[in-house]
């Protein structure tokens, strides 16, 4: 599929006019994504071929001219590359773009030698973005979000994950990931949607992790699918967080669900979650 912006963001993004169905880009730098030697996947004075949002050929202007779409095409918008770069958009398959608050002061914490767990059992970390989101309404969620993913954009991202897991109810999960939903509508980005619901334990549920898994799996995990807001599910495999017989039960209703699962797993120590 091919996605076509304008970078600058100070004004809404719309669609190129459209001229034909068939789109000759030529006069170009195409990073071919072969398997060569590094500078070898570069076709020089390269040409793409569209058909609406479809590529159906790309290569040298040589092979590409000879095209039955170009020779046989009525009309042909032909449009000149200058012989601009022109490579596959990246995709970021990991982002928690979705949140509110502040958390500056824990790099300076972890610069002067404070463990992220110890960051995580003073309130801070996790917990400290859970409450400022939490406390924050939908449309300022967009606001933020929607500046983040810009600034992606800007830069050549044009497929992004985004997670949730900084409610930790389902009223604010829900929150969350309607915010991500709503940024493919005002945006040229696809976006990957994925429930975090076990990312930590929240203060409500201190000393009842089994509880909250139990609430995540019965309730908040089969709404989220239902409404469809999620494409995935992740969990924190961790001391500080879940251990892999819960995060197991997690992924097993996950599963039940038909969605596909995702883990943060043994970023602080080994806690099997690789294994799972």
């Amino acid at each position: 599929p091919l996605r076509i912006w304008n970078v600058d963001f100070d004004r809404p993004c719309e669609p190129p006019v459209k001229k034909a169905s068939v789109r000759l880009w030529e006069n170009a730098r195409i990073v071919s994504m072969a398997d060569a030697p590094p500078g070898a996947d570069v076709v020089n004075n390269g040409a793409l071929l569209t058909h609406e949002d479809r590529i159906i050929a790309v290569g040298s202007a040589e092979e590409v001219l000879a095209h039955p779409s170009v020779t046989n095409a009525s009309m042909l918008d032909r449009i000149d590359c200058k012989n601009q770069l022109l490579l596959p958009g990246f995709i970021d398959c990991h982002t928690h773009l979705v949140y509110a608050g502040d958390r500056s002061r824990e790099f300076e914490q972890r610069l002067e030698g404070v463990s992220y767990e110890e960051i995580a059992r003073q309130g801070g970390g996790i917990r400290s973005t859970v409450k400022d989101t939490r406390q924050s309404a939908q449309e300022d969620l967009v606001k933020g979000a929607l500046g983040r993913a810009k600034r992606m954009c800007s830069e050549g991202v044009t497929t992004i994950e985004v997670k949730g897991g900084y409610g930790l109810t389902l009223e604010c999960e829900q929150k969350m990931l309607r915010v991500a939903r709503c940024l493919e509508t005002v945006l040229p980005v696809s976006v990957h949607t994925t429930f975090l619901g076990a990312h930590a334990v929240p203060e409500e549920f201190e000393g009842r992790s089994d509880d909250y898994i139990d609430l995540v799996c019965s309730v908040m995990l089969p709404e989220i699918a239902k409404e469809g807001l999620a494409d995935s599910v992740d969990a924190f495999c961790e001391n500080i967080a879940f251990s892999e017989s819960q995060v197991r039960t997690v992924f097993e209703k996950a599963h039940a669900l038909g969605l596909p699962v995702r883990l943060h797993a043994d970023q602080l120590s080994n806690s099997q979650g690789a294994r799972l």
